[in-house]
């Protein structure tokens, strides 16, 4: 595969993708300099200030607080935690570009994301279609028919049904797509007894569980009331794969988004049949978590689109259990966060069918933030007319505040503990002291570095290789620490990046050896791969000839630096031509700076070296051959130069 060839298809599939709709199909944009820009909530790090800006002239993404930055590939490469050939697959699918035989396939066997998004989202089509249209499928639909679902729900949701056959998925998949594949994507699995597969969800309703991109990940699949297979469950999901992580996906997301957006406010349920049915009523800014606790990767989520997130639990003790839990997770986060518990232990379904969607509506207008709800609860089992039972309240209200990780010492903590001490007519300073007290017997300092809010890892980051880390921590380096050297060369590429037809006077005097840097120095060896090729090094042809998300990181925050420091404005002083050299005749006064501080360190370098030979062979007792009398003019001339170079002004 040549250079230019895997270049030019990077390139177009790069041309195609719009980054800022790509990255606000993930997290919020909001619009500066009338478009020129966009900025977000970064997603890759806890960010309470918009840092994320988006560069749609650029194609290009960077966050100002963490130093994150690339195209389109480093961005689906960061968020999703995938290798840079399946961010190529993905963005080539998603722009509707093929992939050419010359780029090859993975050979070490394993099923990379995108065959796996390709089969569920033909096993979505196919239950959906088997239940809208098979008599055999009449029980789902009387199923769904007895839980109220409407038609065109059923439709938008894609539901489907899998008939009472164990190998429908197998004999349907068959010459289309190999059992390799449908096991990695949870369809089927293999016999315990004997060779061969088997169906994994029979005699069940589908729920296809989509990604915040509205790809089919995995599905939810109820088993019918009267189905002969009672084992395994009443709900059961698919399994964890590489394209399904349940702490990581919102539910609905994909359908809600932009009423979130709308409204500020994201209804999370505890399930997707709770979820369909909210949006089935008009609450469409609703989402659901999937048979596990809300997790701080959700809560991370949804933040970036709403500033309020409302908890809706079952009535029942379960709920009230789940809500307790939320309340000690999420306390410390910078989102406003209310918890619902629904009256008669009705869970959200039952709800909404038994009341009406304007009720359901009012509760959750009414629904008391997490502290508040805590604290109801606490009254409404102590009491608080009693100096024993406002003990007990405080007792319980500062024990939560002791397990909240990133609590101590906030701003909003001491605004609780101010809250608490009056409606308990208790002085501040003696709750502050018993807080201090519930923490030391708990061994809980909260929000210190060591913390779990301190390390956590953003939705979709990756494990890095030492290579890979060691790689970051050079790219962190060069962004906030850079030596006087490393920025000499990073304004090479300042200059390539502004004015790519200037690497024919850069080449004719700077080599790749001269950059000592070896990510600065890669990414130098690609701009003169692309000018052998015959490519000008624009930065959008060097993002695309390059895989490693360190150097799109790298060559995105250089670029960045050029505009930054107004390389194009000093690129346009010209030189003084009194006695113009001829090979750089066209080098600005900047570029020949930049030019003459490298060469100049490769002529010191030099001279070191000769200075070393000098001393060895120096002998007052014998005549100078030819070699010693070429290195003492060669030392003559540096010092010379020198000698000019400190009187220039």
């Amino acid at each position: 595969m040549s250079l230019s060839a895997a270049t030019d298809f990077k390139e177009l599939v790069r041309a195609r993708t719009d980054i800022v709709q790509l990255i606000g199909e993930s997290i919020t944009l909001h619009p500066e300099r009338g478009g020129r820009t966009f900025k977000a909530l970064c997603p890759f790090h806890d960010d309470h200030n918009p840092s994320l800006t988006v560069n749609p002239e650029r194609q290009t993404y960077k966050c100002w607080s963490c130093g994150e930055g690339g195209d389109c590939f480093s961005f689906v490469m960061k968020y999703e935690g995938i290798s840079f050939r399946e961010a190529l697959e993905q963005l080539a699918g998603r722009a509707g570009v093929e992939i050419p035989s010359f780029a090859g396939s993975r050979e070490d066997g394993a099923v990379t994301k995108q065959p796996l998004y390709e089969v569920l989202a033909w096993a979505e089509q196919e239950f959906h279609k088997y239940l809208v249209q098979a008599a055999a499928a009449q029980r789902g639909r009387d199923y769904l028919r007895s839980r109220n679902f409407r038609d065109e729900t059923i439709g938008r949701f894609l539901i489907g049904f899998h008939p009472d056959d164990w190998q429908w998925v197998l004999n349907r998949a068959r010459s289309r797509f190999s059992n390799e594949v449908l096991q990695a994507a949870g369809l089927i699995a293999p016999q315990a007894e004997r060779a061969g597969f088997y169906d994994k969800f029979v005699d069940r309703v589908m729920f296809p569980i989509r990604d915040e991109r509205g790809r089919c990940v995995a599905f939810g699949a109820r088993l019918l009331p009267d189905s002969q297979h009672q084992k395994g469950g009443k709900y059961i999901n698919s399994d964890e794969s590489p394209v399904f992580h349940k702490s990581r996906l919102v539910y609905g997301l994909d359908k809600a988004r932009d009423a979130i957006r709308k409204t500020g406010t994201a209804v999370v349920m505890e399930g997707y049949v709770d979820c369909i049915k909210a949006h089935q009523a008009g609450v469409v800014n609703a989402v659901a978590i999937l048979g596990t606790s809300l997790t701080e990767t959700h809560v991370t989520i949804l933040k970036r689109l709403a500033h309020r997130v409302v908890l809706v639990y079952d009535g029942d003790e379960a709920g009230q259990r789940g809500a307790a839990r939320a309340i000690e997770k999420f306390l410390a986060q910078d989102v406003d966060i209310r918890i619902l518990t629904l009256p008669d232990e009705l869970d959200p379904d039952e709800y909404l069918d038994a009341h009406g969607v304007e009720s359901f509506e009012q509760l959750l207008e009414q629904a008391p933030e997490a502290w508040e709800f805590r604290y109801r609860n606490c009254v409404s089992q102590n009491g608080v007319g009693t100096s024993a039972s406002r003990l007990r309240v405080l007792e319980d209200m500062l024990a939560l505040l002791s397990v909240s990780v990133g609590m101590a010492g906030s701003v909003k903590e001491k605004d609780l503990v101010g809250q608490l001490a009056s409606r308990l007519s208790i002085p501040q300073r003696d709750v502050l002291d018993r807080l201090r007290q519930v923490r030391a017997g708990r061994g809980m300092q909260g929000g210190g570095v060591g913390t779990a809010a301190a390390r956590k890892v953003p939705a979709g980051e990756p494990h890095e290789t030492s290579a890979g880390s060691d790689r970051a921590a050079m790219v962190l380096s060069l962004q906030r620490h850079p030596p006087k050297d490393d920025l000499l060369e990073c304004e090479i590429l300042q200059v390539l990046f502004t004015d790519p037809p200037k690497i024919r006077v850069v080449r004719q005097e700077i080599g790749i050896d001269d950059v000592r840097h070896p990510l600065v120095r890669e990414l130098l060896a690609v701009c003169y791969d692309l000018d052998d090729h015959g490519e000008l090094p624009v930065l959008g042809r060097v993002l695309a000839a390059v895989e490693c998300p360190h150097l799109k990181r790298l060559a995105v925050w250089i670029d960045e630096e050029a505009a930054a420091h107004g390389v194009a404005q000093k690129l346009a002083a010209t030189v003084d031509h009194a006695t113009p050299d001829a090979s750089t005749a066209d080098a600005s006064a900047f570029l020949r700076q930049v030019i003459d501080g490298v060469t100049w360190r490769r002529k010191r370098a030099s001279h070191e070296t000769a200075k070393g030979r000098l001393a060895e062979r120096l002998d007052p007792t014998t005549s100078l051959d030819p070699e010693l009398r070429e290195l003492l003019q060669q030392s003559a001339s540096f010092h010379q130069q020198r000698a000019a170079k400190k009187l220039l002004p």
